[in-house]
């Protein structure tokens, strides 16, 4: 824009002014339709112009700010259609300056209900079940400026538990960097599972499990995801915390390991398969220490998965090979057979190795009765074998189907287990008294997110 047309528009505008108060009062106000025409005309004029001017004050302010190209030649202030570009442009400048402001944070959460009926609890059952407040949670995501910014803080009944908390930053297009408590990257993500109650690797540590370090999301092109990872310690420092969201190895008693030290690999490989088909095949690694407490030595540990998830329209199935070996350095009274591991305020015993296989089929149906819009139906199995000595195979079975009404989303299982933990059983692979007695519970949850 001309600076010499910049510093004349408000003397233009003057001199309209004045002319339009002279013709006015040429002759008597209202005494002829030439002379209301006239004032009409004026009165037009004055106003397109002072809007031109103060869109002009303010493409002077943006164009000092943008780097864009140079506005183009003087408008004709006597055309509708150049005063239009002109505000288009103004539009224009002002987008881009949206753009680069910090796009907030967001907060939801989420209270649900749960009700349980188990079949292995007497006092539970001559009550025909339980039913009570299971969480209330609060979500907190979003970015400021370039930073990404992501965490959710959980209320149980018995304790709290911070779920994940993460910074990020978008390295490229292709790269995020993420450091803080994420989500491990190890097997089917973002569940093994389709249900409430998760798959039983979720048990054992390896779902939806969240620790404490640095990972790397790379996607180098469409066809694939690859994952790299370093985590120092789970999402809390304290080993003998019990109350924690996430399965990790626990010191309580005896038993005094904890997980230090763990670096992860995954890759996974995208493909189309038609219009309604696409398959993820996919294999993550794990390898990391173990710290004993009582020794003050370090074993080790390591976990290997290969996995597949397909989608055929309204069909989707999970299948995971799992092999995992915790090697720990315990004093000589203590038995390497069996880790203690823990979470939700409780610790028990797995088999310190094991291989698990998942399998999983999902069909979602096209619903619409009242506020109900969607629902899953579900099977998920999990066999864990163990592969120490004086143990037994642990089952998960869980068949159910979720349900959306809006903010509302219910999940509905039927949860049988063989000496599973948290179905009945005294932990996982390990062979005791009830070790090969099946037993199960009904549960409902029913959450209202926000």
């Amino acid at each position: 824009m001309s600076p010499v047309f910049r510093s004349r528009l408000p003397a233009v505008c003057l001199l309209l002014g004045l002319f339009g108060f002279s013709m006015l009062h040429a002759s008597e106000p209202g005494s002829s339709e030439e002379v209301k025409s006239l004032r009409q005309q004026i009165e037009r004029m004055q106003a397109k112009l002072v809007a031109l001017q103060r869109q002009l004050d303010r493409i002077e302010s943006a164009e000092s700010q943008s780097t864009s190209e140079p506005l183009s030649a003087v408008p004709d202030v006597a055309g509708d259609g150049s005063v239009d570009a002109l505000e288009s442009r103004v539009a224009t400048l002002e987008g881009q300056q949206v753009e680069s402001d910090p796009s907030g944070i967001e907060f939801g959460g989420a209270v649900r209900l749960n009700y349980a009926w188990r079949d292995y609890d007497e006092g539970n059952k001559d009550r025909v079940g339980d039913f009570e407040l299971e969480l209330f949670r609060i979500n907190v995501d979003g970015a400021v400026g370039d930073v990404l910014l992501s965490a959710e803080w959980r209320r149980y009944n018995d304790f709290e538990a911070i779920h994940h908390a993460w910074i990020g930053y978008d390295i490229s297009d292709r790269m995020q960097a993420q450091v803080g408590i994420h989500q491990v990257p190890f097997g089917l993500l973002p569940y093994a599972s389709h249900s409430f109650w998760f798959g039983g690797t979720y048990y054992l540590g390896f779902e939806d499990d969240y620790d404490t370090g640095l990972k790397f999301i790379h996607r180098p092109n469409d066809d694939w995801t690859l994952h790299y990872a370093f985590y120092k310690n789970p999402e809390y420092a304290s080993d003998s915390r019990l109350g924690r969201y996430s399965f990790d190895l626990v010191t309580s008693g005896e038993q005094r390991n904890s997980e230090i030290n763990q670096l992860n690999f995954r890759a996974e490989r995208h493909f189309s398969l038609g219009e309604a088909a696409d398959l993820d095949l996919g294999f993550s690694i794990e390898g990391g220490q173990i710290w004993n407490d009582s020794t003050r030595s370090k074993g080790d540990r390591w976990a290997a998965a290969a996995h597949l998830n397909a989608d055929a329209g309204p069909w989707n199935m999970q299948l995971q090979a799992l092999r995992y070996a915790f090697n720990p350095e315990n004093p000589a009274d203590v038995s390497a057979d069996f880790v203690q591991t823990g979470a939700f305020d409780f610790p028990f015993l797995m088999a310190a190795e094991a291989n698990v296989y998942s399998v999983n089929m999902a069909r979602s149906l096209p619903v619409s009765v009242g506020p109900i819009d969607g629902m899953t139906c579900y099977n998920d199995l999990t066999l864990i074998d163990p592969r120490v000595s004086d143990s037994a195979e642990s089952i998960q079975n869980v068949t159910g189907c979720s349900v959306s009404a809006g903010g509302v989303f219910a999940y509905f299982d039927w949860i049988a287990g063989k000496n599973m933990w948290f179905a009945g059983g005294d932990g996982i692979g390990l062979n005791g008294v009830s070790a090969g007695r099946w037993r199960s519970r009904f549960n409902i949850n029913l959450g209202f997110y926000f």
